[in-house]
C-alpha cells in the first residue's frame, strides 16, 4: 500500500491552501466547541497536529489556550506564523515526532489523516499522539468516509484572484479507496511573467473497523465516535456520515 509522501511535497500547495482552504478551517470549531471545549479547563495545553497554515491554531490561541502547532510542511508553516502569532510551531512528521506527555488536547482536523496512506502508518500516528498526552487528555480528529468522498470527490474547479488562477480536479477510484486532487496553479506576478506549478495530492479512505483497532493497538480504548450529516453531528451514527469524528480519551491513571 502507497505511503504518505515527504511532507515537502505539500510545499508547493501551500500558498492557495493559505488563500483557499486555511480559513475553512475554523469551521472546525464548532466542532471542537462541542466535542471538548466543555470537558477542558480554559487555560488548557493544545497541539495542533498537521496545523497547515495555522488559522485554527492562532484561533485558539486566541481564546486563552496554551498551543503548539506541528506540521510537517515548512511552507506551510511559514504561512501559520503570521496567521497564528502567539503559536509554538514545529516542523515534524505526524508519523514520527516526539514530545513529552504535556497536552490535554490534541486536534488533528479538516482530514488531514486520510492523507496517511497505511494503516500501519496511521496507527504510527496514534502511537506518537498518546506518547504527548497527559492522563485524562483528549485527541479528537476527522476523517473523511467513503460517502463523503462519493459526495464530494468529483469535478472540476477554477479560481482566479489578483495574482494566480487555481484549477483543482478531485476524484476518487472507489476499487483501490483512493482520494486524488490535482491542482495547477499559474502565479502571475506583472508584465506578463507567469510560472506554473502541479500539485498531487492523495487521501486514502479507512474504514471504521481498521481506525478501530488501530487506536486500540496505540493504547485509546475509550473511543466515542460522530457523524456529520449536512450541518448535524449526530452522535455513533457513521453508516451514511459525509465526515467521521473520533474523540479519543486517555485513562486517567491518577483516579
Amino acid at each position: 500500500m502507497k505511503s504518505l509522501p515527504p511532507p515537502c511535497v505539500y510545499d508547493p500547495f501551500a500558498y492557495v491552501y493559505n488563500v483557499h482552504w486555511g480559513p475553512t478551517s475554523l469551521n472546525w470549531l464548532r466542532i471542537v466547541g462541542l466535542l471538548v471545549i466543555p470537558r477542558v479547563d480554559a487555560t488548557a495545553r493544545v497541539l495542533d497536529l498537521c496545523c497547515g497554515t495555522g488559522q485554527l491554531a492562532g484561533e485558539l490561541s486566541e481564546r486563552g489556550y496554551r498551543v503548539v502547532g506541528l506540521d510537517g510542511s515548512r511552507q506551510m508553516l511559514h504561512y501559520a506564523r503570521k496567521n497564528a502569532p502567539g503559536v509554538h510551531l514545529l516542523q515534524a512528521d505526524a508519523r514520527c515526532f516526539g514530545l513529552r506527555s504535556a497536552f490535554d488536547v490534541v486536534l488533528c482536523t479538516f482530514d488531514s489523516l486520510n492523507h496517511i496512506l497505511s494503516v500501519d502508518e496511521l496507527e504510527d500516528v496514534f502511537r506518537c499522539v498518546r506518547a504527548s498526552m497527559r492522563p485524562g487528555g483528549l485527541f479528537l480528529f476527522d476523517l473523511n468516509t467513503e460517502t463523503g468522498y462519493r459526495m464530494h470527490w468529483s469535478g472540476r474547479r477554477e479560481v482566479t484572484t489578483e495574482d494566480h488562477t487555481l484549477v483543482s480536479r478531485a476524484s476518487f477510484d472507489r476499487k483501490r479507496q483512493l482520494g486524488v486532487f490535482r491542482a495547477t496553479v499559474v502565479h502571475s506576478a506583472g508584465s506578463n511573467a507567469e510560472w506554473v506549478e502541479e500539485v498531487v495530492l492523495y487521501q486514502r479512505y479507512h474504514s471504521m473497523e481498521q481506525v478501530l483497532a488501530g487506536l486500540a493497538r496505540a493504547g485509546f480504548n475509550d473511543v466515542e465516535t460522530y457523524g456529520l450529516e449536512g450541518d448535524a453531528v449526530v452522535p455513533g451514527c457513521l453508516d451514511h456520515a459525509e465526515r467521521a469524528f473520533f474523540l479519543c480519551t486517555v485513562p486517567d491513571t491518577s483516579i
